[in-house]
């Protein structure tokens, strides 16, 4: 079973922000044991950038770093994405740092550098989290199924990519299934720092719609919109 999970790793896509490159470079050689795809940034203002450009399903942040720190990294993070497993990294026990980093949600912290054991265990947590979650695939109807880190859905075992923001959407609407989401939720949500046109909200759910299914959204006038799902 624990290959199996391990096996599962290849197909996430892993984050690591450290800017002591020396150190960095013998983590990701022990991390692209486990991931196919491991992305590597040395500050926190650049992993943002990232994150909001390609799915990212799990993230390593060293604790201290320059800029934004890594503690700073994880509670933005955890303003849109409550679901993702992050874990820091430190050089020794920092008990107020690591006070502020237990509401964050975080699976765990490690001591540098990281050895194999601890990382494995980590790992496995992580997973155990998306499971738990249902971060790894949720079912929308009979037909239609939903692979949130893939930034996927599938129509009939037919694989279509999901944008960012449609994924955005799709997660809010999930989150609230079965209840109707003004467009100024929406737009909070979604687009915190930026304002939404009329002409881009009715893109977006339109856009969604086509993919997952008409049926599936149901405008209710001077309401909202609602994900009509088939499955408990």
């Amino acid at each position: 079973m624990e290959d199996l999970n391990f096996k599962f790793l290849k197909n996430l896509n892993i984050l690591y922000v450290e800017d002591d490159h020396i150190l960095a470079s013998q983590t990701i050689s022990l991390l692209e044991h486990f991931f196919e795809n491991v992305f590597h940034l040395d500050n926190a203002e650049d992993a943002l950038d990232v994150l909001a450009s390609r799915p990212i399903h799990i993230l390593i942040t060293d604790i201290g770093l320059p800029g934004m720190s890594g503690l700073e990294l994880c509670e933005n993070i955890r303003t849109t994405n409550s679901n993702m497993p992050i874990f820091i990294t430190t050089m020794h026990d920092d008990k107020e740092k690591l006070k502020r980093a237990v509401k964050l949600n975080l699976i765990d912290y490690l001591v540098k550098p990281i050895g194999v054991e601890s990382i494995k265990k980590t790992l496995l947590e992580s997973l155990k989290r998306l499971q738990e979650s249902s971060a790894l695939f949720v079912r929308i109807n009979n037909g239609v199924s939903y692979f949130p880190l893939r930034w996927e859905i599938q129509v009939l075992n037919d694989p279509i990519a999901l944008t960012q923001k449609e994924a955005n959407l799709l997660d809010l609407l999930l989150k609230n299934k079965n209840q109707a989401l003004s467009r100024e939720s929406i737009e909070r949500s979604l687009y915190p720092n930026e304002p939404l046109s009329e002409s881009g909200y009715k893109s977006l759910i339109y856009r969604l719609r086509k993919k997952i299914g008409k049926e599936s959204i149901v405008s209710l006038s001077g309401i909202g919109i609602k994900l009509i799902t088939t499955t408990p």
